[in-house]
């Protein structure tokens, strides 16, 4: 499989789990919600494993290191927003949750999106 062909199949593959996750994801959170303890415990460490990522992203300041730290923030406010949730519900943040989840994606979509003009453009995408 090409590399154009296998970043299209990822493009794809977001794209359904931005779907999955935008008409599933308030049952994922009331599920999360009944193991109050081990959700937060689970996410918390996410959450400090994907603020490690992205300060080492940061630091190796790669070519597109903006767009992929602004991902990783998305995915860390949504994430974050999941934590509150599950501690500490509140009416309006499974909502936040997903939106903050489903901009995270979409800046994926965008970065894999990129790669496959720049390459196409004759440089040297990873």
């Amino acid at each position: 499989m090409s590399t154009t062909a296998s970043r299209r199949f990822e493009i794809a593959a977001l794209a359904l789990i931005a779907l999955l996750v935008l008409f599933g994801g308030r049952i994922l959170i009331h599920v999360l919600a009944g193991y109050r303890i081990p959700a937060a415990i689970l996410i918390a460490v996410a959450l400090i494993a994907g603020f490690v990522n992205a300060r080492r992203t940061y630091a190796a300041a790669p070519a597109d290191a903006r767009v992929t730290i602004t991902r990783s923030v998305a995915y860390l406010v949504g994430g974050a927003l999941a934590l509150w949730e599950i501690l500490w519900p509140a009416k309006w943040l499974p909502g936040s949750c997903i939106a903050a989840f489903e901009v995270a994606i979409v800046f994926d979509i965008i970065i894999v999106a990129a790669r496959i003009r720049e390459r196409a453009a004759g440089g040297s995408a990873p």
